[in-house]
């Protein structure tokens, strides 16, 4: 151990390591306070990170360490990690005061084992893109490689360090009343640069009054004079001034004849960035996709593959039908958005694709299936985060079941490294297969029986009454 070339065993040590000196800070100083990177202490701490990077690639020859960390010896060992502690936090209710592993946020070696997975992150994409301009790489795996890792990148660092500035607030409009305060997360009221007053709250309802519609008629005022008037509804916001203004309720004892209405408003300034990131993954799974397929298709398996794909099309093709006839029936306002059915399809089309590798990976290897059901959990992910965004104000608050759903890809970008290292074994990636599979149930139907999500996720619906 510890002699050169690294392994995995020396990435699994280093990764306890920081797990250890995470529960030694947590300790000494207490969770880590997020509040405390609002600007400009996040473009401090922004600076100071590519400055430790820029360092850390300058010495890489001097220190092997540094090196090594841009290998999947390295990476490997972290989204382990990684993927331990979010289960932990996908099996725990999450509360803001909560205890260590009620408040995983603010869990300092949480943050310590995404925030190394980043610095890894910032490594590789550097050794890419050096050996791009020494030609040593080729088109058809560098543009997905980049579009997808640097992509990442972009995201997790500017949504990590922007959430001290986003602003979410509460404001309870009643009819004929202007409102300018608003309720902050903690309770404390704030003046906002906006008034808003309520014209009139409409509801619709299904027989037996489940709500099916509800929306609110709104008169805007802005500091500079604008007068607006606008409707506000689930999955529909209005945006003015750097702020979005979401249905959020209403009195629920008056039903339909509510005379008030709770909006919630947002403001997310560092939301172009952590969107650049999600495009740049999404367009990097698309040209992975297309790639592999286009490779297999030039094989002699591509009778098979066809057949795989035919038989996972029709799977997500049923679910698309069946979910979309209740889109005019039973759902609830806020699965009635244009997201629903590809978020439905490409989901159920990627774990369709993931069973078939399961149960084929016995007698052959399928890393191209893979690869392509992976692109399609990707698509599936960020468009319930775009959605996520449009529906609740946020495009990621680690929901029960966007944690399962973050712990269902990380374990399969496990399985796509491991398969990547020159000295692997079959029988250990089968095995993880297995694995990443299981949580995929987890994260697909097992989220509705865990207490953690009982009462506190907004994915468990009941779409029939």
């Amino acid at each position: 151990m510890w002699n050169k070339p690294w392994t995995m065993k020396e990435g699994f040590i280093i990764g306890g390591g920081l797990i250890v000196a995470g529960l030694l800070l947590q300790l000494s100083v207490g969770p880590v306070v997020w509040d405390a990177f609002a600007w400009t202490a996040n473009g401090f701490v922004l600076s100071v990170f590519f400055v430790m990077l820029t360092t850390m690639v300058y010495l890489r020859k001097k220190v092997y360490a540094f090196q090594w960390m841009s290998t999947n010896q390295a990476a490997i060992p972290a989204m382990a990690y990684a993927v331990v502690l979010t289960i932990i936090m996908g099996l725990t209710r999450q509360q803001v005061n909560g205890t260590w592993f009620n408040n995983m946020l603010s869990f300092w070696p949480f943050v310590l084992t995404y925030v190394y997975l980043t610095v890894i992150l910032g490594l590789t994409i550097h050794r890419r893109f050096r050996a791009i301009f020494r030609g040593q790489g080729s088109m058809k795996r560098d543009i997905p490689f980049m579009l997808n890792h640097l992509g990442l990148f972009i995201a997790l660092l500017t949504a990590t360090l922007g959430s001290a500035d986003m602003q979410r607030v509460k404001m309870i409009c009643g009819v004929g009343q202007p409102e300018w305060r608003a309720m902050e997360q903690n309770g404390a009221i704030k003046e906002m640069p906006i008034a808003i007053e309520l014209k009139k709250f409409i509801m619709e309802t299904y027989e037996g009054g489940k709500p099916k519609r509800y929306a609110s008629e709104i008169q805007i005022l802005t500091k500079s004079g604008k007068n607006i008037e606008t409707t506000v509804e689930v999955n529909k916001p209005y945006e003015v001034d750097g702020w979005k203004i979401y249905q959020y309720g209403y009195d629920t004892q008056m039903g339909a004849k509510s005379q008030v209405s709770i909006l919630e408003l947002v403001a997310d300034p560092w939301l172009p960035f952590v969107y650049a990131g999600f495009y740049m993954m999404l367009a990097g799974a698309a040209v992975m996709t297309l790639i592999v397929l286009w490779r297999r298709f030039r094989t002699a398996s591509r009778k098979a593959l066809g057949w795989y794909l035919f038989f996972a099309a029709c799977a997500a093709m049923f679910a698309y039908f069946f979910f979309d006839s209740y889109n005019t029936k039973t759902l609830v306002p806020a699965l009635q958005s244009p997201w629903f059915a590809p978020h439905v399809f490409v989901y159920i089309f990627a774990y369709t694709l993931l069973g078939i590798a399961v149960v084929i990976a016995w007698w052959k290897r399928v890393d191209d299936l893979v690869y392509v059901s992976f692109a399609f959990l990707t698509f599936g992910m960020l468009f319930g985060a775009l959605w996520a965004k449009e529906a609740w104000g946020h495009y990621w608050s680690w929901d029960p079941k966007e944690t399962w759903a973050a712990i269902t890809w990380i374990a399969y970008l496990v399985y796509i490294h491991y398969r990547r290292l020159p000295q692997q074994r079959n029988r250990v990636a089968f095995w993880m297969l297995i694995g990443s599979f299981v949580l995929l149930q987890m994260c697909w139907w097992g989220i509705n029986y865990l207490p953690s999500a009982q009462g506190s996720s907004v994915h468990t619906y009941s779409t029939k009454e």
